[in-house]
């Protein structure tokens, strides 16, 4: 009976913080492939936010990172709005993103 709650805990820590909402392949080498790049994936953002001291919960942290993923912006800065400045223009494009060009 152990064994059988490990298991069902596992499965509950599984889908509270990976966020695997449906599974990409059918067989069990796919499914077990999308669990381990999920955990990965969650293992360093856990070590980028302890090393840059975040002090955010790790699901929040994770939304912020999936916002600016496109963007240079440290990873200690992640969490704090940008500065706005009234009296200057906005600019259309932010210097720090990548842009599409279409040739």
């Amino acid at each position: 009976y152990k064994d059988r709650w490990q298991i069902e805990l596992l499965f509950r820590w599984i889908k509270q913080r990976l966020k695997i909402r449906k599974f990409l392949g059918n067989n069990d080498n796919a499914i077990r492939l999308q669990i381990f790049a999920a955990m990965i994936a969650y293992a360093l953002l856990r070590i980028a936010a302890r090393l840059a001291r975040v002090p955010l919960p790790i699901l929040r942290f994770t939304d912020l990172v999936t916002q600016c993923l496109f963007q240079r912006k440290s990873i200690a800065e992640i969490h704090k709005p940008p500065q706005v400045n009234p009296s200057r223009p906005k600019p259309r494009t932010i210097p720090n993103q990548m842009v599409f060009r279409y040739a």
